[in-house]
């Protein structure tokens, strides 16, 4: 485990002078998110297979990013556990939890990373191939990819065994070829939605054209629905991706004071709190969940009664 991590260097004393009631405050926060985290995604999740609206491969990839959301919302009483034990000095509970918390975080965190550039690329084909999209992208093809996106991150721990250096750089390589591939798919959407009003407005759109054959007002609110689920994701994660390799390189040289921890561990409660926002962004911006997820309360509530 030695060559994948250094959980010794995040459970130690030094770290936690000054930031006690800090480091408090952050575990009843992540505690108090997972509930929401996973309250939030299991309706969502039940909400999406009640769903008939909807594409099925595209509910496959909400219900895949839900389905991480619900275990990030798992993840994060245990890493409020390790901030305890950091508390009240548990030395060996710090350096199992932290092991448990940075692998399994790091998997979760690739999988969402995957499953929102893919949400990107299946909005892409469907304004690229027009009436083709429902023979290109089927069930299974979608089944595949999401099966693929939990087994990368496998791979990477794997790797990181032997060598922590190259785990850092097969995850971070994903997270960077899953952003440019986002940024690119929609690039081109927005190119290819403009292109189309212009098309509109000179009366010059021809009915037999497959690339602009979908209806656009709907598939329009589908691009921004996802388009805000990302924004979402780099509003939470940006501090973090930007503090890291400034902090990190401090705790491993030792380097580090209280504060400089207690910012670390904000930030990674802030990527944490990405699950639990999602559902809310679901709910706002796509009218079949909204409608499903009332659906689902309105059972829930009646059964409750009952």
């Amino acid at each position: 485990m030695t060559g994948l991590l250094e959980p010794t260097l995040y459970c130690s004393e030094e770290l936690t002078e000054g930031i006690i009631s800090h480091l408090i405050c952050l575990a009843v926060f992540n505690i108090v998110f997972s509930i929401t985290a996973l309250v939030g995604n299991s309706l969502i999740f039940v909400a999406l297979q009640k769903d008939t609206s909807l594409h099925p491969p595209s509910k496959v990839l909400l219900r895949n990013l839900a389905a991480s959301d619900c275990f990030v919302g798992l993840l994060q009483p245990l890493f409020a556990t390790y901030l305890l034990s950091l508390v009240h000095q548990r030395w060996q509970l710090c350096v199992y939890t932290f092991i448990i918390c940075t692998i399994t975080a790091s998997m979760l965190v690739e999988v969402s990373f995957l499953t929102i550039a893919a949400i990107s690329v299946d909005r892409l084909l469907a304004i690229l191939l027009g009436l083709r999209y429902m023979q290109v992208v089927t069930l299974n093809r979608v089944y595949v990819v999401v099966i693929t996106f939990w087994f990368f991150p496998i791979v990477g721990v794997v790797v990181g065994f032997y060598s922590h250096n190259a785990w850092e750089i097969f995850t971070v390589s994903k997270l960077i070829i899953s952003l440019i591939a986002s940024i690119y798919c929609y690039i081109r959407i927005f190119a290819r939605l403009h292109r189309h009003g212009i098309q509109v407005q000179d009366n010059a759109q021809v009915s037999t054209n497959r690339t602009i054959s979908l209806n656009i007002t709907p598939y329009r609110k589908t691009v921004y629905s996802a388009l805000w689920v990302k924004l979402a994701l780099g509003l939470c994660y940006l501090p973090y991706l930007f503090a890291a390799p400034f902090l990190y390189p401090k705790i491993r040289m030792r380097q580090a004071s209280g504060f400089y921890f207690f910012m670390l561990e904000a930030f990674i409660s802030l990527t944490f709190f990405n699950s639990s926002l999602n559902p809310v962004l679901y709910c706002w911006k796509i009218k079949e969940v909204r409608r499903a997820m009332k659906d689902t309360l309105r059972e829930l509530c009646c059964l409750r009664n009952d």
